[in-house]
């Protein structure tokens, strides 16, 4: 079903849910929960969406956030954003995050394949990529910029091991051979490759 005005007229008797869904059609909702949460033993979730897809071969199973756009848009727009803000005293003990792809593995997953996070740029016929597009844009921003460009990492990889050359991070002290391949990144406005090579010898 979609929900839309019309459709709201005609499903909804009571007026003042009728009314409130109608406001929320024309005019957007803010909604805003506090909670003085449930102790460290348990987690507290403002909202949750479960789907359980119960026939074989089924597709889909999303939440799906949709902005349309045919006109030029301003400085920014955003399907969907995760925002994480800490006040002065605020901190997570462990790991903070804005956004969590999580994805839980089983015996079952002897074909297909998976990753938490997919990123998916369409170019149909005609498309154009601006100034710049890329399968990922990284920012860092802010007075403190600085700082984490002095102690941050691009990233952080947990979980896996270096001393071994069949595992998918080794760590070697041969001598590197010549790059076979390079992949473009851009840092700073600036054009940066990363050499690669196919082979795991790197004498």
């Amino acid at each position: 079903m979609t929900l839309d005005l019309n459709t709201v007229n005609q499903s909804i008797a009571d007026f003042e849910v009728k009314k409130l869904f109608a406001k929320f059609l024309q005019e957007g909702a803010s909604i805003s929960i506090s909670s003085d949460g449930n102790g460290a033993s348990s987690s507290f979730e403002s909202l949750v969406v479960n789907t359980t897809l119960t026939k074989a071969a089924a597709v889909g199973g999303r939440a799906r956030f949709e902005l349309d756009a045919n006109v030029a848009l301003g400085s920014w727009a955003n399907a969907l954003k995760a925002q994480f803000e800490l006040g002065a005293s605020g901190k997570v003990t462990g790991l903070g995050s804005a956004f969590v792809a999580e994805l839980i593995m089983s015996a079952g997953c002897n074909e297909g394949n998976y990753a938490p996070l997919e990123l998916e740029l369409g170019m149909p016929s005609g498309a154009l990529t601006g100034t710049a597009t890329a399968l990922m844009y990284l920012s860092v921003y802010g007075a403190a910029a600085g700082t984490f460009d002095d102690n941050g990492f691009l990233f952080k990889l947990a979980g896996v091991t270096g001393s071994d050359a069949a595992h998918m991070f080794d760590e070697v002290t041969e001598q590197a051979v010549a790059a076979q391949a390079r992949l473009r990144v851009n840092v700073n406005g600036t054009t940066w490759y990363i050499p690669l090579c196919d082979t795991a010898a790197l004498s």
